[in-house]
């Protein structure tokens, strides 16, 4: 995958993460019994909105692929925290922050490696 490819695959990849956050909350699917206090329904469905708008702007590019790496990196890490710190998520929840956060590491280490290659080929 070249650099356009993979950020475009992350853009894919909020969206869809956004997109399920958005459903989730707006049907009863997600909400305050899926994640721990004080994430309810309302916070998931900004959350889904907050995605969708990082994925039309990563879908435009301009964004460093070290940058992208490293805030997928902290935002996978930030996840992985909190769902092994809090308690109280659900079997729904629970899939939301172990999809997000493999995404993330996938998506950081494929930013890392083309990455690397566009730095080989100056």
């Amino acid at each position: 995958m070249d650099a356009r490819d993979v950020v475009r695959a992350d853009a894919l990849f909020e969206a869809a993460l956004g997109v399920a956050l958005v459903l989730g909350a707006s049907t009863g699917a997600l909400g305050a019994d899926d994640f721990p206090d004080p994430v309810g329904s309302a916070v998931v469905a900004v959350a889904g909105c907050l995605l969708l708008g990082i994925a039309a702007f990563l879908w435009r590019g301009g964004v460093a692929l070290r940058t992208l790496a490293a805030a997928n990196a902290v935002t996978a890490a930030a996840g992985l925290v909190w769902f092994v710190a809090a308690d109280d998520f659900s079997a729904a929840g629970t899939l939301v922050v172990v999809v997000a956060v493999v995404g993330l590491t996938l998506l950081a280490a494929a930013q890392i490696a083309a990455s690397a290659d566009r730095v080989s080929l100056r």
